[in-house]
């Protein structure tokens, strides 16, 4: 319940944030290809003007070229980063680009637990990170940054999983 009541307070912060903040475009020669390159974000994440703590994409998929050529061998449903970014208690998740995964479209945004080697993000908006029966993806943290999700390859996404802090593009984008 408590995930459940921290989703829609952050729902609801998103939908009362200025939107011409978030549809500014940059003054810069980058914005006449802006829209050619794969998006590097999160919209929920800009809407509650998140603080992200951390940033991972998959495996060989951390630059524009990887992500154009996942796209057209059918690894990626449209052309975004497939990131999980981390805020305080939340993850805010762009999974559902990616073709061969079975979680639930709808979901962008999952509840973080934070464990000493990693962490775990709760699958049920109704589940607390205390529950054992939880269903639940466990990330477990690899030298270097990098991470091994034990639970990944059961739900169609990749078991292994980069830091990549600095986004490609804006860090709001």
């Amino acid at each position: 319940m408590r995930c459940a009541l921290r989703v829609l307070s952050l729902l609801i912060a998103g939908a009362m944030a200025p939107f011409a903040a978030i549809a500014a475009e940059p003054a810069t020669a980058e914005a006449d290809t802006s829209l050619q390159a794969p998006y590097d974000g999160n919209h929920w994440a800009v809407l509650a003007r998140a603080q992200i703590q951390a940033r991972y994409l998959p495996a060989g998929l951390s630059d524009d070229a990887a992500i154009q050529r996942a796209l057209a061998d059918g690894t990626l449903r449209e052309a975004v980063y497939p990131s999980l970014q981390l805020a305080d208690d939340v993850a805010y998740i762009t999974l559902k680009a990616l073709a061969r995964s079975t979680l639930d479209r709808r979901k962008d945004i999952l509840y973080l637990c934070r464990r000493t080697d990693g962490f775990e993000l709760l699958l049920d908006d109704t589940a607390e990170c205390a529950d054992d029966a939880a269903r639940r993806l466990r990330f477990d943290a690899t030298a270097g940054g990098a991470l091994t999700c034990r639970d990944c390859a059961a739900f169609g996404l990749p078991t292994r999983w980069e830091r990549h802090d600095r986004p490609t593009r804006g860090a709001s984008d």
